[in-house]
């Protein structure tokens, strides 16, 4: 059953008694995949790996990924540019009493400098993190996916609804195109004959001609049988497992087409009716697609 490109998850675990993991993920529609990481900086030499582990699933979409570590023993990471800070001191210190401010610098003011602390692991212990971090966003993803998964059987259900509808269009055309062919032939040649003059004298060969080149222009079998076999194709991506998104949009584009063309060349009421109704319907499908991966 395909999947819907809307979900929330957000899963936690504790690892060792030392680290709290955990992670939230968002996805939205989007025609590609889109990731959006905030990840803890000593985190950033995984990111091509926690990319790959989305990739693998999943295939469209929005998605926004947090990942949170909290460290439950006092971890000795955290390392102060002194150099740098004893640099800003100074030059703080100068301009306070070239400015004459009464306050003298504090902490405070240094600590507004991000770059003059920074945390960083030993490799040994940001492996470690960075597999309780692998495990979290994993378990975080089947998640994800169990629920953009009964979003996409919800929405699988009202296209279907859409598509029967579409479907009893289609026998409609079917079940009355003879006896519309049967009556526009008449009309077509009784208003050769009143345009005409009494006195004509009227060629039935040709005039026979003339209504078959008109009736050919308006028949509609062959838009009906692409219909067919349209609607079909729509079934059978309906039962498939995976992304059909796309594949699903190119198929209203081309519905769509083919109720254009019975628009087009329909002369009768109720086919002009039926075609426009085929048309509404396509486009409510095609809208709502757009939230299938």
């Amino acid at each position: 059953m395909p999947k819907s490109m809307t979900g929330y998850s957000r899963v936690q675990k504790i690892f060792e008694e030392k680290y709290r993991i955990s992670c939230e993920l968002r996805s939205l529609n989007s025609r590609h995949l889109i990731l959006d990481l905030q990840i803890p900086p000593f985190l950033m030499p995984y990111e091509v790996d926690l990319v790959q582990i989305i990739k693998r699933k999943l295939t469209r979409g929005k998605v926004q990924l947090k990942v949170f570590v909290e460290f439950l023993y006092p971890v000795s990471g955290v390392k102060i540019d002194m150099g740098l800070a004893r640099a800003y001191y100074n030059a703080l210190d100068s301009l306070v009493g070239h400015l004459g401010i009464p306050e003298p610098v504090n902490l405070d003011n240094l600590l507004r400098f991000k770059e003059l602390v920074r945390f960083e692991l030993k490799e040994e212990e940001s492996d470690k993190v960075w597999q309780g971090v692998r495990e979290i966003v994993s378990k975080g993803l089947d998640d994800l996916n169990k629920e953009r998964s009964v979003e996409g059987e919800k929405l699988v259900s009202d296209l279907k609804v859409i598509i029967l509808s579409i479907h009893e269009i289609i026998q409609f055309f079917k079940t009355n195109l003879k006896a519309v062919q049967v009556e526009l032939r008449e009309k077509y040649f009784n208003n050769i004959k009143e345009f005409l003059p009494e006195s004509t004298e009227v060629d039935e060969s040709l005039l026979e001609n003339i209504v078959a080149v008109a009736l050919e222009k308006a028949d509609v079998r062959e838009e009906l049988t692409r219909l067919e076999s349209h609607i079909e194709r729509v079934r059978d991506l309906f039962n498939s497992n995976g992304a059909v998104g796309q594949h699903l949009d190119f198929l209203a584009q081309e519905i769509l087409r083919e109720f254009n063309t019975i628009l087009a060349k329909s002369r009768e009421t109720s086919f002009i009716e039926q075609a426009l109704q085929g048309k509404l319907l396509t486009s409510q499908f095609r809208e709502q697609i757009q939230n299938l991966e």
